[in-house]
């Protein structure tokens, strides 16, 4: 675990060259990628910057260092600021939820938004858009899982594309606002176009990969994570996925998502190797309030084929050192 210790009265100050202030008419503000900062302590008042005479600019430790994903530590004893990275591990805890989708009575109890075929002709379960891609968001769609998941979980499925085009997406914490279901009929009706997930009434994470849907995703592959509504790209890394003619076997996908922490790996099932793209800190200050427990589903971008099996999810143990 990397530290750095601060005395007391340097604190303030020692770390406003790890985020961009600006002075403004109205006061400082604080961007961290781009997104406010508001500072708050932990009663949730808000503690602003100030600048000095001498013109230095001290900023509170404690919440720009949580913003930027580093844990704070106050020692009064010592009157010792300690900022340190978090290290944490997860141990898998109890199956919650397994489904092999290898037939049409796996997904049963699924539910498809917009026009997509599902089948099953390899023993695993195969999406495929129904309508033409030039149609844009208009021709794709989410296919739900039915079963709403807790908070802290982690979630593994195979995944293996069949052609070269388009995207795949896994929402998870899928939830309505306000505290509806997501299913719930009053909210908006949902037809698999982008901007109803995102931008819509209700709240998720989702990530994107296999991005093959332009010339340049193609030639630099990422994969993306954002949290909505808001459509905020959070956490972005490289995406290990090769083109679909190069793809023998299907490769583990797993999310954990606790609290306010994400990772996203893939796994390579000729090596075992085990990559982790991208890892997220959530702040309730940057980003609002957490996403707790909800739903999954998969979406593809036409006209992307992949198929999807073994779905397995268990209770993310934290495991803090």
């Amino acid at each position: 675990m990397k530290r750095i210790i601060i005395a007391a009265a340097a604190a303030a100050a020692a770390i406003s060259a790890a985020a961009l202030a600006v002075i403004a008419a109205d006061g400082i503000k604080i961007f961290i990628n781009d997104q406010e900062l508001v500072p708050k302590d932990a009663d949730g008042n808000v503690v602003m910057p100030y600048l000095s005479d001498d013109g230095t600019t001290y900023l509170p430790i404690r919440a720009v260092s949580e913003a930027l994903g580093k844990r704070v530590d106050w020692n009064g004893e010592t009157q010792t600021v300690t900022i340190s990275d978090e290290d944490i591990s997860y141990e898998y805890g109890e199956l919650i939820y397994e489904n092999p989708l290898a037939s049409e009575a796996d997904v049963e109890g699924f539910v498809m938004e917009g026009d997509a075929t599902v089948s099953f002709p390899e023993g695993k379960m195969r999406l495929e858009n129904n309508l033409d891609p030039s149609l844009g968001q208009a021709s794709n769609y989410v296919y739900w899982c039915d079963e709403k998941l807790p908070d802290s979980v982690i979630i593994e499925w195979d995944f293996k594309p069949l052609n070269d085009d388009g995207l795949a997406i896994m929402f998870f914490s899928a939830d309505g606002q306000n505290g509806k279901d997501l299913f719930d009929p009053s909210l908006a009706k949902r037809d698999g176009q982008y901007k109803l997930y995102h931008s819509g009434d209700i709240n998720a994470f989702h990530v994107s990969y296999y991005r093959h849907s332009t010339e340049e995703e193609s030639g630099f592959h990422v994969c993306n994570l954002r949290k909505s509504a808001g459509f905020m790209m959070v956490a972005q890394g490289a995406d290990p996925l090769p083109p679909a003619e190069d793809v023998k076997e299907p490769y583990r996908i797993k999310v954990i998502k606790d609290k306010e922490i994400v990772r996203f790996y893939i796994t390579d099932p000729v090596t075992g190797i085990e990559l982790m793209p991208f890892e997220f800190t959530d702040n309730t200050q940057l980003y609002g309030e957490l996403l707790g427990g909800g739903y999954i589903g998969f979406r593809q971008k036409a006209p992307l084929i992949g198929e999807y099996s073994d779905l397995k999810v268990y209770k993310a143990v934290r495991i803090e050192n």
